[in-house]
């Protein structure tokens, strides 16, 4: 929420420097996150009244214009054709400095010397209007520095709202704060609505709403005769610097009363109407609508709709219709203020994918009380601006609640926060925001909450509102009094921690992301129908259409979080993530834990003594057989199915004859989708399984007195026989065999395999004799293999 201090001083007299004004709010939980000093762009401007104005003799479309600066009066030539005479008018004198680098000097302008210029709103930097001459507000005294005047500079917070502070997005929430600290009041604008004589809004107009659940007060004023046109530079100003942009005075007084009060609103064109008759219903059925900004918005059951005699013209809170918009011939102009249902507002705007600034208010709640005052304001707003006639009364209905009482005890209060707070300084707390206690007796009281705090709905919220004003930094620190006891770690937590530390001591960075994802991330992985992966858990109220169900594989979003480093840089990269992933099955949603890994580049971009080479598939596979062996799980590998997976770089891990993962190259279209130009390997384990399979108890012994024995052998290895077997084979027939490792392959008419194997007995020496037999059984034990035979 921007915060112009010139706009917050109508509210309440900020008489503490902005950056102590910033501090105390920040303490009080409503962060200040930047200061901006808005200071002239320019020097040598200043104010002055137009005297004369004459044709010029020497071209059409200039004149020649005689401006008295209260000292002088100076001739400057001006094409701008929206001044006349009595205009007071910024005029740059000879030698001022527009946007800090233009200098204006004295010239002739078709034989006529000009002593200056006469300036528009951009040529001031005060804003994107360079439509015609900046005609000044009548309190500018003429020959005043317009450097030195509040029009041309200001000072604005960037105040960051909680997400439960919806009362704080408008000047007057945080003017209610300020005023707390400052030990003031906020007072509210002051104006006087003139109304016309003949005729009410009753007679004009009929109202009706089906749900008051959805809808529970709804008020209508109606102003006819009006004229659209440009807003004033002061209202145009404050709305420009709270971020918003100027459009037309009907349109900008709503946003500047939603700004000014927290009290969205929205103006129909009268004639458009059709019956004269508006209804709030609550959507029934799937249809679509036409929103003013041309685009066909597709409406279910439970949206709020704003209708007249014909269809709906709104979808409530959210956006007005194409066929009710306010247009450059609107004359007469109907208001709506009203309070819609929060939860309703915020899931329509979200299935939408709409986030305005009236949504966003209806969304956290708005001041039930204050819609009547906000429609009144804008009438009056409206008024002066636009001219017109403000039709006499209101349409209004208006369900209203009991007010909301919480009971609260000194004790506790006192108890919770670790302090002695007197009961008087409580009450003064309480007071400053507007929390009034109704009674009181021995042991506590009984507080009113104003319906514009959302956020208080039980005793610890007074009682957290009471630290705020009391201050957070008058809380002394003080340790808790309580008895520890371990807490038994289970064996899924042991696992997990022995599978993070595993990761990060091989070079991993852990990430963490949503537990959703889109249904198009399964659309890119090409997983095909029947797969329980496309069998997704809907999220009722998803915080974007992209975020949509629940994760059914945790692949696409660590492939996104890949993709966004790449793109900023990071070439070489290492990513694990543990998480859940969820499946509907039947009327239940099941769960369980994943583990996924990512690696791409190379270990190292460059290095003195070596060039590393690039990430291939047995470096995944290194990952997960070291992985696997720390947990104590026996694997193997089989060729994949995964249809997103390059098949010549990929396999599936199969534990006990059950799929428990895959890993490999991912393949380069798939890639594509996710704007990734470089080779990704990836894999993805169940959790569960390896839980089941997984053994972490450690059996130690002694280091062996005694040396090893190596033995190397060649066989031709046919293609269909994976060398995994040979592995195995090998590893199988003697525990004297502590290490097989492959040490050599190539291909000329057959695949030839070099394997080194290593003996060691921890009882005696081996033997040449004992050696040379099992060396001979490990040669019968291939060689009887179909496809394998011993290399001369």
């Amino acid at each position: 929420m921007k915060v112009p201090i010139e706009w917050l001083n109508e509210f309440v007299v900020i008489d503490i420097e902005p950056e102590d004004l910033a501090k105390r709010l920040t303490m009080r939980g409503l962060e200040v996150e930047g200061i901006e000093r808005l200071t002239p762009r320019f020097t040598g401007v200043v104010a002055g009244t137009i005297a004369t104005i004459e044709a010029h003799p020497n071209a059409d479309n200039l004149s020649v214009c005689s401006i008295d600066t209260g000292r002088e009066a100076l001739t400057v030539v001006c094409g701008a054709p929206n001044i006349s005479v009595g205009d007071r008018v910024p005029l740059a004198t000879v030698g001022a400095a527009l946007d800090r680098e233009f200098v204006v000097g004295k010239r002739k302008v078709r034989g006529i010397e000009s002593f200056g210029m006469l300036c528009s709103e951009k040529e001031l930097g005060l804003s994107d209007d360079h439509s015609g001459i900046f005609i000044l507000p009548d309190e500018i005294a003429n020959g005043s520095v317009l450097a030195d005047h509040p029009i041309s500079q200001d000072i604005v917070l960037d105040v960051s709202v909680p997400p439960n502070r919806g009362d704080c997005l408008s000047i007057l929430g945080i003017a209610r704060e300020a005023a707390s600290i400052l030990r003031q009041k906020a007072k509210l604008p002051g104006f006087k609505l003139k109304a016309g004589t003949e005729g009410t809004v009753e007679d004009e107009i009929a109202l009706q709403i089906w749900d008051t659940t959805a809808c529970p007060r709804y008020v209508l004023k109606l102003i006819k005769g009006i004229t659209i046109a440009p807003s004033p530079f002061w209202m145009r100003r404050r709305i420009t610097r709270c971020g918003m942009r100027p459009i037309n005075n009907i349109v900008d007084v709503t946003n500047y009363v939603m700004l000014e009060l927290g009290q969205p609103l929205h103006a129909f064109d009268f004639e458009r109407l059709l019956e004269s008759r508006i209804e709030v219903k609550v959507a029934g059925g799937a249809s679509t609508f036409r929103t003013l900004d041309s685009i066909d918005r597709p409406i279910e059951a439970g949206d709020i709709l704003i209708c007249d005699g014909s269809g709906p013209v709104a979808i409530a809170g959210i956006m007005g219709g194409e066929n009710s918009e306010i247009t450059g011939t609107t004359r007469n102009m109907a208001l709506e203020a009203a309070y819609f249902n929060p939860y309703s507002i915020r899931a329509t705007a979200r299935r939408l994918g709409i986030r305005s600034e009236a949504s966003l208010r209806f969304e956290k709640g708005i001041d039930m009380d204050n819609v009547g005052y906000a429609a009144d304001r804008a009438m009056y707003l409206m008024h002066e601006l636009a001219g017109g006639e403000v039709i006499r009364g209101t349409r209004e209905i208006f369900e209203k609640k009991e007010p909301r009482t919480i009971y609260i005890t000194y004790s506790n209060t006192n108890g919770l926060l670790g302090t002695h707070i007197s009961r008087d300084a409580i009450a003064r707390a309480l007071n400053s925001i507007d929390l009034l206690i109704m009674k009181e007796d021995e042991n506590g009281f009984v507080v009113s909450v104003p319906n514009f705090r959302h956020d208080i709905g039980e005793a610890a919220d007074v009682i957290e509102e009471i630290a705020r004003v009391h201050g957070f930094e008058h809380i002394p620190d003080t340790s808790p009094v309580t008895v520890l006891k371990p807490r038994k770690v289970t064996r899924q937590e042991r696992f997990l921690t022995m599978i993070k530390e595993y990761c990060l001591g091989t070079g991993f960075y852990e990430i963490i992301n949503f537990s959703f994802f889109s249904t198009r991330d399964i659309e890119n992985l090409r997983i095909p129908e029947g797969d329980e992966r496309t069998r997704f858990v809907s999220i009722m109220n998803p915080i974007s259409r992209d975020w949509g169900v629940m994760r059914t594989m945790m692949t696409p979003s660590v492939l996104r979080c890949m993709a966004y480093n790449l793109n900023r840089g990071s070439k070489n990269l290492r990513f694990f993530e543990k998480g859940k992933v969820f499946f509907q099955e039947n009327e239940r949603i099941g769960e369980r834990v994943s583990l996924c890994f990512a690696l791409t580049g190379r270990e190292k971009e460059y290095f003195w003594k070596e060039k590393h080479a690039d990430y291939d598939f047995f470096d995944i596979k290194g990952v997960i057989e070291g992985l696997m062996e720390r947990l104590g799980v026996s694997f193997e590998v089989v060729p994949t199915i995964e249809p997103f997976l390059d098949r010549s770089r990929s396999a599936d891990i199969m534990v006990d004859g059950v799929k428990a993962g895959w890993a490999g190259a991912v393949r380069d279209d798939v890639l594509g989708l996710y704007e990734i130009e470089q080779t990704i390997y990836c894999a993805e384990l169940r959790f569960d399984i390896i839980l089941e399979k997984g053994n972490l108890t450690l059996q130690y012994r002694p280091i062996p007195r005694y040396p090893q024995v190596t033995r190397d052998f060649s066989f031709f290895v046919d293609d269909r026989v994976p060398i995994a077997t040979l592995v195995e084979k090998i590893k199988g027939i003697s525990p004297l065999i502590v290490s097989v490792g492959i040490f050599d392959m190539f291909r000329k008419e057959m695949r030839s395999v070099s394997i080194r194997v290593v003996f060691q007995s921890h009882e005696d020496t081996l033997t040449d004799e004992r050696v040379n037999a099992l060396q001979e059984r490990i040669i019968g034990e291939l060689t009887n293999t179909d496809g394998i035979s011993l290399r001369a």
